[in-house]
Order: structure tokens, then C-alpha cells, then sequence
């Protein structure tokens, strides 16, 4: 697939097994859309195991507190690393390639020199899951702007899930989700609603992509930018394959439903609400 970055490609993983060390990581892409600059996005590939459980979390951002600022933003991810369990406190963190004093399961994130890539291990076990921390050049209710060289206020408000751009006053928007800000699912005239994007007279979904199911469980999106990576909306958990529970929606199922009452876990609404 190719166009502009709600179509990107994807990244699969042949014969798992065989030469994990190799396999195994991060991996960076080089995209170059036609009449713009060259794009940098960066995806995953991990065993599959809940040994080490991020959750579905493999980036998180990081603001200033104030341009220039040497603290975070309160809106920031100040806390990164695996779910608790036997075993947690014999683990091994490196940032890069320096192993950090850190030996238990979490991380506290402080300033925006903490950005980086993190990779937590179990000590003589071999597994291991890494998380990228990027830091955004002004608070989150600001933009950079490359002309002026100056961080100005958004006037568009990201909804669902949707994360401003760093050097733009617009969103990138999760999966199923599209416009500036994030506010609309596909319309009515599409055969599903699970769509990650149009491509002329065909809409591209998790189910036309080789091994995929129609609402993308089990895919790890990564989306240029402050986005990251995450699993779709409605699934969360190390592998993006466990559903949200009763009463949550959205990606990482972390919104409440309205009202407190169930609702639609991809898109916080009444089913019937879809079309």
C-alpha cells in the first residue's frame, strides 16, 4: 500500500522461530511519498509471550512543562515497564545500549532527556520487550512551527484518541477513526466499519492484509510522529489480542463508556449508532 501515511505498509515475520536474536526488535522504515520529504516510522517485532507484559504499550510520549523546560507535563507517560509478576525484580534495563541502575519492573520517567529506547530483560531468560519514549518539542496543547521556529497554540482538538502532531496543528488519528481531528468513523456508504483507510474505490482493512481478521486483532499500529504505536481500538494486552472489558472502549481500552453503562468497545457507542 502506498499514499500518505493512513496507508503505509506492513511488517511480517516469516518462520518466527528461527533466528530470534535476529528477528526480534525494532525495526525501522524509510517511507517516500511522492512530492514530499522522506518519513521515518519504526514498528515491533517481539515474541509472543505474556512473560513480560507492557500491556500493548510499546512507545509513549513525553512533554515539556513549558518550552524549554526541564520537567514534564503532567499530560505525559511518566511510567513505563511490565505488569508485576514472580520474577519482576531480577530484570535488566538499557537504555540504547547502557544498562541503567533499574531492576524491577517499572521505570519513572522525569524530564525530556529521558526519550529513548528502552529494552527490559529477564536476566538469563533470553525475552525481552522494548519501549520507545519520544519527546515532543512543546507542551501538548502546542505545536512547533518550522517556519516561525516557535511553539504555537492548537486550536484543533484531538477526540478518540487522536494525538497532535508535533510540527503541525492537526491529529493523527487511531484506527477506524479519520479527519482532522479525529472526530469521525467511515461513512456510511463503507461495507464495514473496521476501515484504516480509502485507496481510490477500495477500503483497506485488517482483513484484506495477509493473516488478518476484519477488526484487526492482534495488529500493532505504528503511525509516524507523536502517535507511536498501538493495538487497534477495542484490544489491548501484549499480543493486541485480549478485548477491552465490560464498561471500557478505545485504544488500550483506556475511555470509560458514557454514563458508565456498556458500550461498543472499538467505538464508545451503541452498535446500532455505527451506521
Amino acid at each position: 500500500m502506498a499514499g500518505t501515511d493512513r496507508h503505509g505498509c506492513y511488517l511480517k515475520v516469516h518462520a518466527p522461530n528461527q533466528m530470534k536474536s535476529v528477528r526480534y526488535g525494532r525495526y525501522k522504515a524509510n517511507l517516500i511519498p511522492p512530492d514530499i520529504e522522506p518519513l521515518t516510522a519504526y514498528s515491533f517485532i517481539k515474541p509472543r509471550t505474556d512473560k513480560l507484559d507492557t500491556q500493548g504499550v510499546y512507545t509513549a510520549t513525553i512533554y515539556p512543562l513549558e518550552v524549554g523546560s526541564t520537567k514534564l507535563h503532567a499530560d505525559s507517560v511518566t511510567d513505563i515497564g511490565v505488569a508485576w509478576r514472580p520474577g519482576c525484580l531480577k530484570m535488566v534495563w538499557c537504555k540504547g545500549t547502557a544498562r541503567i541502575k533499574n531492576t524491577g519492573p517499572r521505570l519513572k520517567l522525569s524530564c525530556p532527556e529521558d526519550a529513548g529506547l528502552y529494552t527490559i530483560r529477564r536476566k538469563r531468560r533470553g525475552t525481552f520487550v522494548q519501549i520507545l519514549v519520544t519527546a515532543a518539542d512543546c507542551p501538548p496543547d502546542m505545536y512547533w512551527d518550522d517556519v516561525d521556529g516557535m511553539c504555537k497554540t492548537r486550536t484543533v482538538n484531538c477526540v478518540n484518541s487522536g494525538v497532535g502532531r508535533n510540527n503541525a496543528d492537526s491529529c493523527i488519528c487511531p484506527p477506524f477513526f479519520i479527519v482532522n481531528d479525529c472526530s469521525f468513523t467511515v461513512p456510511p456508504s463503507a461495507e464495514s466499519p473496521y476501515v484504516l483507510a480509502f485507496s481510490g474505490p477500495e477500503d483497506i482493512t485488517c482483513g484484506g492484509l495477509p493473516g488478518g481478521n476484519e477488526k484487526c486483532k492482534g495488529f500493532l499500529f505504528c503511525y509516524l510522529d507523536l502517535y507511536g504505536c498501538s493495538c487497534a481500538p477495542g484490544w489491548y494486552g501484549n499480543n493486541c489480542d485480549r478485548p477491552c472489558q465490560k464498561g471500557r472502549w478505545g485504544v488500550n481500552c483506556k475511555n470509560a463508556c458514557p454514563d458508565g453503562s456498556d458500550c461498543n468497545r472499538f467505538f464508545g457507542m451503541e452498535p446500532e449508532e455505527l451506521f
